[in-house]
């Protein structure tokens, strides 16, 4: 098993969780098949950004 954290200003984020937040506030705006996922992690915003579906829709989520 294997899990990527990342490190910033003594803060540690779980990528796994991030993924987890966004894809659950993702099926809330679609229903809509995803087809591809980027997220865009922030940590001096305290937000992780995404895009899904070649930009179709968008959002963000806290980390």
């Amino acid at each position: 098993m294997e899990k990527v954290f990342l490190e910033v200003a003594e803060n540690q984020y779980d990528c796994d969780a991030v993924e987890a937040k966004v894809k659950a506030d993702l099926k809330k705006k679609s229903r809509a098949a995803i087809k591809d996922l980027k997220i865009y992690i922030k940590p001096e915003d305290g937000k992780a950004y995404y895009t899904a579906n070649e930009g179709k829709i968008s959002g963000d989520v806290e980390i």
